[in-house]
């Protein structure tokens, strides 16, 4: 397939063994189309012969050539070959989890839940519950293979009011879901590192340091996809190492070897267990924190469909790659999350988790190594590494999802945003997830504590738990809009788990939301009142609405149309068309500028 103008209604069927291997590796056996458009979106493949049919998704209108004049946007399809693999896929998914969670926040955790075996179950639950989420997620994955997401997903499972559901979920996903907070707390790792005495490094420093690690990872991502793939791979095994290692150093602790920097006086080992079940009463306010520094951890198991289309499918099992690599990317970071955790209260007493200036796991490490140059700098430096990994994979993800977005054309300056190198990379959605990443970056509070770092993931947190409500009764919605043969069906659980599923994990979701609302005893010491988190998040959401009232009702109204329609390929791309056009006012309007502006030419 080349960039080629293709007509819109263009025949793309599935390659078999009659087909050349070039075409055939870019045209995988998944999807079919007849040439007049009325199985668009169908799927063909042999994973789905439990159906009792094939589902046909909705179909927007088709615009014609005629209609489309120079308008259309092509995006060339990936070769088979070129697409990510089993430990590629996993290691995306494990690089975006593992990156400060693991290392900060066991001890912020267990201060607010009140003891550690309530800290141990919320690692446990959240585990549990991102499982669910990700139940929903890859049943929308198998059923839409495109990369997208939650954009792809709600578009097609909430098509009235049009563009409303599409356009919310894309301003809360470009606004919140960037993770400049990795860069800032990578900043302040790497400058610690220099300064091991210095708690709160100069924030202007850590803002530059910040930009430069935005800069460099955004630069990496559009000049070469490969060496992207590549760097993320290696920093996803080195995390895994890095924990897998700390759990042993946990367990040789529980077998009775003592630390050379714990002092005879001080608990280790075994006994840090004595009271385990032992809890306090905390505040609703402050079990919230604790839920919500959990989660942050295990964010990251939906990263595989942001780049759905670029997952290897192999034949006759399309979905096999995409599988895998998510169920066992969530099942090893579970697993890892809370024998670390046991490593940590093994390790170190309340009253040493509770302290503050290091990170846990510094501590952890000091108490067992002693003081020294590694424990001061080089252990930083190890951790900083593990959340350049994070960012390095978060932004392949974010801005194959910006694209999509951009190719809806629901943006200003969209053409642009949709754009793709010569290098086969994002550029357009790189250089808008640059910009909003540095506006959050340059904009948010002094980072002392930790403040701008947790300001900014407690937004992620709250938006993503939105998203993820509206997506799983998207399902729902999917399921029940038709009825019959062509009603959708889910591919791995009969439709009544996964209601059930779905039953049990939005109320979760909906009841987090409402705990970051609850107010606390006291105003924490940050100096950043609570309601910061939840009420700029919401008005990002009322800030989308109003944004498609004046896209979806007011511009139509005043005469000015855009008529989108993306005509999905069977591996995955799309090709996007659209129409602008004018009527009414605006076409009126734009006759008397024409006239104006001949007008002035000529007295010119």
């Amino acid at each position: 397939m080349s960039g080629r103008r293709m007509s819109s209604d263009v025949e793309l069927v599935s390659m078999r063994s009659d087909a050349s291997e070039s075409t055939a590796e870019a045209f995988p056996t998944f999807y079919q189309r007849s040439n007049n458009g009325n199985n668009r979106g169908t799927s063909t493949s042999g994973e789905f012969d439990r159906r009792k049919g094939p589902v046909e998704l909705r179909q927007p209108p088709r615009l014609t050539d005629e209609d489309l004049g120079d308008d259309r946007v092509e995006y060339v399809p990936m070769p088979e070959r070129k697409k990510l693999g089993y430990f590629s896929t996993a290691a995306l998914i494990v690089s975006k989890m593992i990156g400060t969670g693991v290392f900060a926040k066991p001890s912020v955790v267990l201060m607010n839940c009140g003891g550690r075996g309530v800290a141990l179950f919320l690692w446990v639950a959240c585990g549990l519950m991102s499982l669910a989420g990700l139940l929903i997620y890859v049943e929308l994955g198998i059923t839409l293979p495109f990369s997208g997401a939650e954009v792809v997903y709600v578009e097609e499972c909430y098509p009235r009011p049009k563009y409303l559901a599409v356009i919310v979920i894309a301003w809360l996903f470009i606004l919140l879901t960037h993770f400049a907070g990795n860069t800032i707390a990578f900043a302040k790792l790497i400058l610690q590192a220099f300064e091991p005495g210095e708690a709160n490094p100069d924030y202007r420093l850590q803002k530059f340091l910040a930009l430069c690690l935005l800069t460099a990872v955004c630069l990496l991502h559009i000049f070469s996809r490969n060496m992207g793939i590549v760097v993320n791979n290696m920093l996803a095994a080195y995390k895994v190492g890095l924990v897998v290692f700390i759990i042993l150093v946990g367990f040789a602790a529980m077998g009775g070897a003592r630390g050379k920097g714990a002092t005879s006086d001080e608990p280790y080992g075994m006994v840090n267990w004595d009271n385990a079940m032992a809890t306090k009463t905390m505040t609703m306010w402050e079990y919230s924190n604790a839920i919500l520094g959990v989660l942050w951890a295990y964010t990251g198991w939906e990263n595989a469909n942001y780049v759905l289309s670029e997952v290897r499918r192999p034949r006759g099992n399309e979905s096999k790659v995409f599988k895998v690599a998510a169920f066992s990317s969530i099942g090893l970071i579970t697993v890892l999350y809370v024998l670390a955790n046991v490593a940590y209260f093994t390790v170190l007493s309340d009253k040493e988790l509770a302290s503050g200036g290091e990170m846990v796991a510094a501590k952890f490490f000091i108490k067992v190594f002693g003081e020294g140059w590694f424990i001061e700098r080089g252990f930083k430096v190890l951790v900083a590494l593990s959340i350049m990994g994070n960012f390095i994979s978060s932004t392949y993800g974010l801005a194959r999802v910006k694209q999509e977005i951009a190719k809806l054309r629901i943006l200003p300056f969209s053409k642009f945003f949709a754009r793709q190198s010569h290098y086969d990379t994002p550029v357009g959605a790189l250089v808008l997830h640059w910009f909003i990443a540095a506006a959050f970056i340059i904009f948010t509070p002094p980072n002392k504590d930790d403040a701008a770092y947790n300001l900014i993931t407690d937004l992620f947190i709250y938006g993503q738990n939105w998203m993820i409500i509206v997506v799983s009764l998207g399902v729902v919605c999917l399921r029940y809009r038709r009825t019959g043969p062509a009603r959708w069906e889910p591919h791995m659980l009969p439709w009544r788990v996964l209601l059930t599923v779905i039953g049990v994990y939005v109320p979760l979701n909906l009841f987090i939301i409402v705990l970051t609302w609850w107010p606390p005893m006291s105003q924490p010491t940050s100096g950043i009142p609570t309601f910061v988190t939840p009420g700029v998040a919401t008005g990002i959401i009322v800030a989308g609405f109003i944004y498609w009232v004046i896209f979806a009702k007011i511009m139509p109204w005043l005469g000015y149309h855009i008529d989108s329609q993306p005509d999905e390929l069977v591996d995955g791309s799309r090709i996007v068309t659209y129409k602008r056009y004018k009527t009414g006012f605006a076409e009126k309007a734009s006759v008397w500028w024409g006239k104006y502006m001949t007008l002035k030419k000529r007295r010119d």
